[in-house]
């Protein structure tokens, strides 16, 4: 049973990192998430320029009065998966100690069902960056369970953020316009190593 469940997994999948638009991929997305037994995904991608304003997009299924209170409350300053992901690719499962400096996100979170989960960042060129995060209420997630799991985890990640990257990138980046000689860009590597 468990063999099938995986096949049916992968099926899911393959299906969403085909997607030919955001809605059909946001539905492959909750699907293949809840498939992996959890009820929650969010993604968030950050796009660096410009330095002064970074820009940000954000898909989720989370409950709406959570999302309210997220962006209302200002959590995306103080959420420590956020940090974890701007430090490294390796995934975070929730834990007290990683919101123990962030106590209010933490039990609002887990207020609106939000009690447990897993987060995974990745980088892309030209300063691009994402969080995948999956949560659910209930039952915690248990070391056996990620061990298990985190191989398609980490392979849900990577087409998730593929997908999410091609439909949400064009959203939020703008093209400059600016086209650099060959020593001006030249010029701006060499200031850029000081």
């Amino acid at each position: 049973m468990e063999r099938l469940h995986k096949i049916q997994l992968e099926d899911q999948m393959n299906l969403f990192a085909g997607a030919e638009s955001l809605d059909e991929l946001y539905a492959g997305l909750v699907q293949a998430a809840r498939m992996l037994g959890f009820d929650y995904f969010a993604f968030g991608l950050r796009v660096a320029v410009p330095l002064t304003a970074p820009r940000f997009e954000l898909l989720n299924n989370y409950p709406e009065p959570w999302q309210h209170a997220y962006h209302s409350k200002g959590y995306l300053a103080c959420d420590p998966t956020i940090k974890h992901g701007s430090e490294t690719i390796m995934p975070v499962v929730w834990s007290e100690e990683l919101f123990s400096d962030a106590r209010p996100l933490w039990e609002d979170a887990r207020g609106h069902g939000l009690e447990h989960g897993w987060a995974q960042s990745s980088y892309f060129s030209s300063g691009v960056s994402g969080l995948l995060t999956l949560a659910r209420s209930g039952e915690e997630i248990s070391d056996q369970e990620l061990s298990h799991k985190t191989p398609l985890l980490v392979w849900f990640n990577q087409l998730a953020q593929l997908g999410l990257h091609k439909f949400l990138l064009p959203k939020i980046s703008t093209p400059s316009g600016i086209h650099l000689t060959s020593r001006e860009a030249e010029i701006l590597r060499w200031t850029a190593d000081g």
